[in-house]
């Protein structure tokens, strides 16, 4: 077993422990619908990728950090992570979770909502106990790090939802949606862990940078896919994000230069799979997935460049981090993170 297979088991179990020993045995139903979400009722059961609290672990060890001892704030990182998935769930009319039911189609909104508020109060309540842990300025900064995210993924969560009416959302308003409501949760995942480690302020504005182009190529990448994506491979329909009309990258950029594009979509108000294709077609024609690749590849640019500033003021030469963020990316996207490729 590789040490981050190791690590994440250690999480697996830390996280099961301080969520469970958290919710009340005397509320009748609230643990079935905790360890429902998060797949503990059945071992088959699928879970996330645990990306987040892997990142604030690693990270602390690109400053010579023991990453045991920061068990508490990566919990807190996923436990957050899951309230905005449980709610997210809710505001999208999501049906399905990691295989199964979203937790409001099984147990019904309002108690979804319960739960995703509970998860909410608890991540910053588990938080806490890393402070026995660590230096009390280092946890005070990271905490303040913590409470900005919160907030921020709030904000983005609102403009997701404002959006969706919203007529005419121009690119730079979407990147900014995706800055708050993926890349700071990410952003925060590495400096978490490297503020607890003890890192200075240069080495936490590289890891805020870093995270920054993270979850936008992260969206991008996801953007791309959904439209151009092989989906022998993705798992997933890339005739969606068409046939709903959702805002991503590259129908915002599509309704921005392509008049074609923009006319086909502005006359059709149900897209059907067949019209979905064609609007593919005048994306790629107007060179909108080619834009949208390199949009990505710009991003994975910036995270390179970051990784080599850390680098150059940093001799630890754990590269468990940078292994996770490749993970994250397909073979071909990943390869450009090589140290030895080219700029």
């Amino acid at each position: 077993m590789s040490d981050l297979a190791w690590l994440k088991d250690q999480f697996e179990v830390s996280l099961k422990q301080l969520v469970l020993d958290r919710t009340p045995e005397n509320l009748p139903g609230l643990r079935e619908m905790v360890s429902y979400h998060f797949g503990w009722n059945d071992s088959s059961s699928k879970t996330g990728k645990r990306l987040r609290p892997m990142l604030l672990l690693t990270s602390s060890q690109l400053f010579g950090h023991q990453p045991l001892d920061l068990m508490p704030a990566a919990v807190a990182m996923e436990v957050l992570h899951n309230y905005t998935l449980i709610h997210d769930d809710i505001e999208d009319q999501g049906q399905i979770r990691f295989g199964r039911e979203c937790l409001w189609r099984r147990y019904g909104l309002a108690q979804a909502l319960n739960v995703g508020d509970f998860l909410s109060a608890m991540a910053h309540d588990i938080f806490h106990e890393v402070l026995s842990a660590v230096d009390p300025t280092n946890f005070a900064k990271a905490y303040s790090v913590f409470r900005q995210a919160t907030l921020d993924v709030f904000r983005g969560q609102y403009l997701d939802i404002y959006f969706e009416t919203e007529r005419s959302v121009s690119v730079d308003q979407y990147l900014e949606l995706i800055r708050l409501k993926t890349s700071r949760l990410i952003s925060a995942s590495m400096r978490i862990g490297a503020i607890l480690a003890g890192a200075d302020e240069a080495a936490d504005r590289s890891l805020e940078e870093i995270g920054e182009h993270a979850g936008l190529a992260f969206q991008l990448q996801d953007d791309y896919l959904g439209i151009w994506g092989d989906t022998s491979i993705t798992g997933k329909s890339n005739l969606t994000d068409l046939t709903t009309r959702k805002k991503t990258y590259p129908i915002l950029l599509g309704l921005a230069e392509s008049p074609a594009f923009k006319l086909a979509w502005d006359n059709h108000a149900q897209i059907t799979p067949d019209l979905a294709r064609q609007l593919a077609g005048m994306l790629s024609e107007a060179g909108i997935d080619e834009k949208t690749n390199d949009a990505v590849l710009k991003h994975l640019r910036g995270i390179k460049e970051g990784k080599e500033r850390l680098a150059n003021s940093n001799d630890n030469h754990s590269t468990a981090m940078w292994d996770l963020l490749n993970s994250a990316f397909t073979p071909t996207l990943a390869s450009s993170l090589n140290p030895n490729a080219p700029t």
